[in-house]
């Protein structure tokens, strides 16, 4: 893996319960392989133990760069920070991860021959299952919304009506670059999205679906408090404000947070996200 760096966030998680790097360092340990691991922590105060710099880990098979930011700048800030490091470290690919999602073993193996397998493509993605019959990526985006698909093939694709959200996107280091990474101003929702609308436009609509199956969990299935809700709720606002878009596709994306908005107060019997959304 000398040509990847791949870059994980953390938020009020620890390494050791992120299913991401258990999963990821467990293929790793049985492999052989190394990989360059960016950990940025998003996580107010962060993680007792780790400070700033390399930390090497080699009985696992990962050399991490930890970085803290106690001010949450949100994925990506965190994701622009892996790319630059990636860019002056000379790698090739950056892949993209959160904190939640498990990977199968010999995951990395999948992404080295897919990028082996089409070396002129720019972007890969896995197939994220929410459970064992729901794909939330790649998936259908229409309405400036997502829409999960019931199936879809490994191979070439094409972004011309696809999304694919963040974790388990490997992109090419320079087409990182060409498309300006991350919208900074988009902390959390809508980042993924807001990045492959101008990937597209700048880097062509083709990708590559990788024929892998990795599970993640929304934070959408969970039964959060009024207070969770409202704050995430606050980032969806706020990437929905700085998605790029036409003034056509503006009007989707009011009329979805005015959904959200109506859907959430009923949850939670609590008219303060109508009032933040007008804000």
């Amino acid at each position: 893996m000398k040509d990847f760096i791949a870059v994980l966030v953390l938020y009020k998680t620890s390494l050791q319960q992120s299913a991401t790097f258990t999963s990821i360092t467990k293929g790793l340990k049985n492999s052989g392989q190394h990989l360059n691991l960016v950990v940025y922590d998003n996580t107010p105060g962060y993680n007792a133990g780790l400070t700033n710099g390399d930390l090497p880990m080699e009985e696992i098979g990962v050399t991490i760069t930890y970085r803290a930011d106690a001010a949450n700048g949100g994925v990506s800030k965190a994701y622009n920070f892996g790319a630059a490091e990636g860019k002056a470290r000379g790698k090739k690919w950056i892949l993209l991860l959160d904190q939640d999602t498990e990977f199968p073993e010999g995951a990395l193996s999948r992404y080295a021959e897919a990028v082996s397998n089409y070396p002129h493509d720019k972007l890969f993605a896995p197939i994220m299952m929410a459970n064992e019959k729901i794909i939330i990526s790649p998936c259908r985006f229409k309405f400036m919304r997502g829409f999960s698909l019931n199936n879809i093939t490994p191979g070439v694709s094409s972004l011309q009506n696809l999304s694919v959200i963040n974790c388990g996107m490997c992109i090419r280091t320079d087409a990182f670059e060409n498309n300006k990474g991350y919208n900074p101003a988009i902390k959390l929702d809508f980042s993924d999205h807001d990045f492959i609308s101008r990937f597209k436009k700048v880097n062509g609509e083709r990708f590559i679906v990788i024929d892998m199956k990795v599970r993640h969990q929304l934070s959408t299935t969970e039964k959060n408090s009024a207070e969770s809700d409202l704050l995430r709720f606050g980032y969806y606002l706020q990437g929905e404000r700085n998605m790029t878009a036409s003034a056509y596709q503006r009007a989707f994306l009011k009329t979805n947070a005015l959904i959200r908005a109506a859907k959430l107060s009923f949850i939670h019997l609590n008219l303060r996200f109508i009032l933040k959304l007008f804000k």
